[in-house]
Parts: C-alpha cells; sequence; structure tokens
C-alpha cells in the first residue's frame, strides 16, 4: 500500500505553496517542486546544458572563473514566460528527474521495511507550478485546487517585486485555471485571511485522515 499522494493545482500567485505549507503544518510531507528544481539548476550537467541554450548570461554570483556561479532565476524566469517553446524546453530537461524522484520517493515510502505502516499513514503533497502541464499529476491521487479572484492575485504579486500585468502573462503559458479546478477533487478558496484558508485545509485534512 503507497501513501496517498495529493497535487497542490492553481492560478499564478494564488497560494498553492502557502496551502502545501499549511497542510505540512497537519502532517503532511510536502514535496516542493521548484525547489526540487533549484537543486538541479545547480548541478554540472543541467547548468551546463542551460548555459548552452540560453547562454552565460545567465550566471549570477561572484564566481570569477568560467563557468562559476549560479543560474540566475529570475533572469532565466523572464526567458521562458516570454516564450512557450523556451519554458517547454526548460520543463522537458527539468521536470523527468523531478517525477523520477517523487516517484522514488513513493515506491521507498511504500516498500520500505522501518516504519513502514507509520509513514503509508503521512500523506505527500506535491507542490508544482507546472502539476497538469507536465504530467506529474498522473503520480496523485488527490487533487486541490487553490483559487483567488484575479485582482488579489494581482495585489499578492506585487508583493514579490512582478511588474503588473505578470500574473496574466505567466498565466497563459499555462493550463487554464477552469480546466484545474474540473479536475480537482477540492477547491480551497484563498481569497480572504490566512486564518480562513487554514480553515478550509484543515477541514479537507481531517476528511483526509479519518
Amino acid at each position: 500500500m503507497k501513501p496517498r499522494v495529493i497535487g497542490i493545482m492553481g492560478g499564478v500567485a494564488s497560494g498553492k505553496s502557502m496551502v502545501a505549507e499549511m497542510l505540512g503544518s497537519l502532517g503532511a510531507e510536502v514535496i516542493h517542486a521548484d525547489e526540487m528544481a533549484h537543486e538541479l539548476l545547480e548541478k554540472p550537467e543541467i547548468k551546463e546544458k542551460v548555459l548552452e541554450r540560453w547562454g552565460k548570461g545567465l550566471l549570477g554570483g561572484e564566481g570569477k572563473g568560467e563557468g562559476e556561479g549560479k543560474i540566475d532565476r529570475g533572469k532565466l524566469a523572464s526567458i521562458v514566460f516570454s516564450n512557450g517553446e523556451a519554458l517547454k524546453e526548460l520543463t522537458n530537461l527539468l521536470h523527468p528527474p523531478i517525477l523520477e524522484s517523487i516517484r522514488r520517493l513513493v515506491l521507498e515510502r511504500s516498500e520500505g521495511e522501518v516504519d513502514r505502516k507509520e509513514k503509508e499513514s503521512i500523506p505527500l503533497v506535491i507542490d508544482a507550478a507546472l502539476l497538469l502541464e507536465t504530467g506529474l499529476d498522473e503520480a496523485c491521487d488527490l487533487l486541490v485546487f487553490v483559487e483567488a479572484r484575479p485582482e488579489v492575485k494581482e495585489e499578492r504579486s506585487r508583493l514579490k517585486g512582478w511588474s503588473r500585468g505578470e500574473v496574466q502573462r505567466r498565466e497563459g503559458f499555462q493550463a487554464p485555471e477552469s480546466q484545474k479546478k474540473k479536475k480537482a477533487h477540492v477547491v480551497i478558496n484563498n481569497d480572504s485571511s490566512k486564518e480562513e484558508t487554514f480553515r478550509q485545509v484543515k477541514d479537507f485534512w481531517q476528511k483526509l485522515v479519518l
């Protein structure tokens, strides 16, 4: 028996990661695909491919030698979220190893001998911006859609330092929210306070663990 896997979906700046962390605070194990992608970008073989494709101008940091320094994720994001083909190339590079890591973790949790029953009872939560678009939803047993009004998402994006219209621009490279919501098993509304969102998350969690 494998642990239940919960995928978090939603529009840009809707609060997906916050909902994932709330589930984590209640006892779930959270997998942040973005963090895994950041780690992959530091691996020499991945870093080399990214720089070969989009240039060494992506390097930042204090490295003095050629190829030193880390990839500036902000610069990379500005490239891929301006070009659908570039975004597809990057996801084709990063998401297969991410999906493989997630599947391996699920397998280890379901087949491991140490604390097996305890591990099986702990749900895994996948927080990934392109969960549906890259097929990561296929690894999930339950899909949660986090919704928020456009003006709320815009306000949150400004707090991140994004320029006006960045939310709509990035969402143009993602599956429509209507498609994500239709596929979801649970909808969490994140329009108002964190307390209200957490109330909905706790209600979902209580039903999940019963």
